[in-house]
């Protein structure tokens, strides 16, 4: 069965209230690592359950934590359909120069949203609440 190695980085990480959506597909964690640090993360307003955007920009230093899931080809479509605006699927780069499809988030989405980049990753953004 062909598989799609996917960058989860908010609600879809193991134990958080999205991640159903993935084990519901077929999709089996693979590992956590790190964005390239050139990436910013906010948290995106006016979304439930709370999610954050991750937007790539050449002037920052930030590195994301994220867990990379594989999942069925064949079912790719099917979680597409549930991701909302203004999470997108695109190109993520990981430390080690790997890239991967990932979530990001529209620029728009994220105007005048709290930035928590300096957090390192979603899960610290949320302990820290």
């Amino acid at each position: 069965m062909k598989k799609i190695e996917i960058a989860v980085c908010g609600a879809h990480m193991r134990g958080l209230p999205l991640n159903h959506q993935l084990l519901a597909l077929g999709g089996e964690f693979l590992r956590e690592t790190k964005t390239l640090a050139t990436y910013r993360l906010y948290v995106v307003p006016h979304k439930e359950p709370a999610r954050p955007g991750l937007v790539r920009d050449g002037s920052s230093k930030g590195e994301i934590e994220l867990e990379v899931w594989a999942l069925p080809i064949e079912n790719f479509g099917a979680f597409m359909t549930q991701i909302a605006s203004p999470l997108c699927m695109g190109t993520l780069w990981l430390e080690g120069g790997e890239r991967v499809c990932g979530f990001l988030c529209e620029s728009e989405g994220v105007k005048g949203a709290q930035e928590i980049t300096s957090f390192g990753g979603w899960r610290h953004y949320l302990a820290s609440l």
